[in-house]
């Protein structure tokens, strides 16, 4: 009976490797078939939407769809482009529903045919780059339309709850004894002289330093500036008119007040939450765009 027992196990993982199939695009990319799916191709204006790890060869996770709730999408264009077009952007064509495949490729060819450039002088050229990519679902453009709508307003109210939750736990630590918006801003009004308050359709001028609330580094700080509020992030919008000329307040703006999953390159991370001294020094009916100054 062991004997049998140890037979079918070998037999199972045999089978298991049989299903993994090496494919090649028209340029040559070749693909691993790690699970096969409805094998029903995307057409012309499809969108493909797929989760993926990207790991380098030392197993380091570059990207992770999953970690991050959003899966990523391609746009299937017309056959005329293929002759064109980056293998693994061929490979997409050859794709369903369902499909796991995975595709390797050396650090340079990652940066030139993904990245759109020569790899950074700091990165290790022996590095060898790997997708693994699970295909969730073949979506016209409508229906991904919808689907974006939908997976935006789930992410959204998540990170509501979870930003809730870490600026509650970092003021508690701090003992900090803040109030709370209706938005979901925290905030310490430092002082209050009464002054005139604006609305979101005043030109304010203010002193700031914003720093981030996971590690306190200062990214952006000025003694004075002014600016229409109309203009900026959500979260000073709200903020802002909570004060009067003269105050001076510390707000914890939650990152869908901020800039949101996408952050600002080079400066916001996603899903950042911001922490903002700031300083009422003016406010004014418009702002003048030669002088840089509220009137």
């Amino acid at each position: 009976m062991i004997k049998i027992s140890r037979v079918l196990i070998g037999l199972a993982l045999f089978c298991s490797a049989c299903t993994e199939t090496q494919k090649e695009t028209p340029s040559g990319f070749k693909y691993t078939v790690l699970k096969a799916g409805d094998g029903v191709l995307p057409k012309k204006q499809d969108i493909l939407v797929f989760e993926y790890v990207l790991k380098d060869s030392k197993d380091s996770v570059w990207n992770d769809t999953y970690s991050q709730g959003l899966p990523a999408a391609v746009p299937i264009g017309d056959s005329s482009t293929i002759a064109t077009e980056k293998g693994m952007i061929q490979m997409f064509r050859l794709l369903s529903k369902g499909d796991s495949v995975k595709a390797s490729m050396s650090i340079k060819k990652f940066f030139e045919d993904i990245g759109g450039g020569p790899a950074p002088f700091k990165v290790d050229s022996t590095l060898t780059m790997s997708y693994v990519i699970s295909v969730k679902d073949i979506m016209n453009r409508e229906q991904f339309q919808a689907f974006q709508v939908t997976l935006m307003d789930r992410l959204k109210t998540k990170q509501v709850s979870k930003d809730a939750d870490l600026i509650n736990k970092f003021l508690s630590e701090k003992n900090i004894k803040a109030e709370k918006d209706t938005s979901g801003i925290m905030y310490v009004m430092h002082k209050s002289k009464g002054g005139p308050k604006p609305t979101v359709e005043s030109c304010v001028e203010v002193s700031y330093k914003g720093s981030f609330l996971a590690d306190g580094q200062t990214f952006d700080q000025n003694p004075k500036m002014a600016f229409p509020l109309n203009r900026v992030i959500l979260g000073w919008q709200r903020a802002i008119p909570l004060m009067g000329v003269g105050d001076s307040a510390t707000f914890y703006i939650p990152s869908t007040l901020a800039y949101g999953p996408q952050g600002q390159p080079g400066a916001i991370p996603p899903n950042a939450i911001l922490i903002f001294d700031v300083a009422l020094l003016k406010v004014g009916n418009g702002f003048d765009q030669n002088t840089g100054a509220c009137n």
